[in-house]
């Protein structure tokens, strides 16, 4: 008797795990599908002043850097950027505006100065290979992913049934400066996305929030990942034009445009 109980009690505990993965095979639909797009797209973040905190973790997985960062502007260029080893421990000071960025190095008093032209990435400078700028690092942190692409353009989507709900979508894409695929939660906010099928990102969100708090980019060809840290946001008043900028300190070695 308690032989036949335990088999009606299997059947019905595999029966129910059979209906609970049933219903987490979501079914896409064209009307959702649309909607998550036009919502990426209309995911534009206000133009305010802010500062962000946090860390960045970046290396191969049997050399990895880490070091704290934080990062200001009133919305828009210019920014202001500073990286450090430790608390005090000054790794580099950054300025960017819309003509130039200005990367100094205090431990070798030495700055780099480079025309703000787009096509050569000042974070190679810093030991960060990543396809992105400072400035679009600054949208990719306050969840304004959608406006590091220049005239993007859909051009395929595939739909699938997937447990998990960001999954079901994934939209093939093009833009000026990058080629590749995207999957969207529920608000149109990125969750995963390729590009120059070089890059992966991945993006995490604060569930209060709604803005990343921990951004992976990693390559798709090499052994090499960097992990962006939010540990604090804030949105203080409109900084002064001297708040944007930094003077070099005297006898500073200069390389132009290198």
């Amino acid at each position: 008797m308690h032989t036949i109980k335990k088999i009606v009690f299997l059947l019905c505990f595999i029966f129910l795990n059979a209906c609970v993965a049933k219903q987490e095979l979501l079914v896409p639909t064209q009307e959702d599908q649309e909607k998550r797009w036009q919502l990426f797209l209309e995911n534009k973040i206000e133009e305010k002043p802010y500062a962000l905190q946090g860390s960045i973790r970046f290396g191969s997985s049997e050399n990895t850097n880490r070091v704290n960062y934080i990062l200001w502007s009133n919305g828009t260029l210019p920014l202001r950027l500073d990286i450090m080893a430790g608390v005090g421990a000054s790794i580099a000071k950054i300025a960017e505006t819309q003509k130039e960025i200005t990367m100094y190095f205090p431990q070798e008093n030495r700055a780099i100065i480079m025309d703000n032209f787009g096509e050569i990435n000042p974070l190679i400078s810093m030991g960060m290979p990543v396809p992105i700028s400072f400035n679009e690092i600054s949208f990719l942190l306050r969840g304004g992913f959608n406006q590091i692409f220049e005239n993007i353009s859909l051009d395929l989507v595939k739909a699938k049934k997937a447990k998990k709900e960001y999954q079901r979508y994934t939209y093939y894409f093009s833009s000026k400066k990058m080629d590749g695929l995207m999957q969207l939660d529920v608000t149109g906010k990125p969750v995963y996305c390729e590009v120059n099928d070089e890059w992966i990102f991945e993006i995490f969100y604060d569930k209060k929030e709604q803005t990343p708090y921990k951004v992976i980019i990693r390559s798709k060809i090499e052994d090499y990942k960097a992990i962006l840290m939010v540990k604090d946001r804030t949105f203080p008043v409109k900084y002064s034009k001297s708040d944007l900028k930094f003077a070099l300190p005297a006898q500073t070695e200069i390389c132009n445009n290198y």
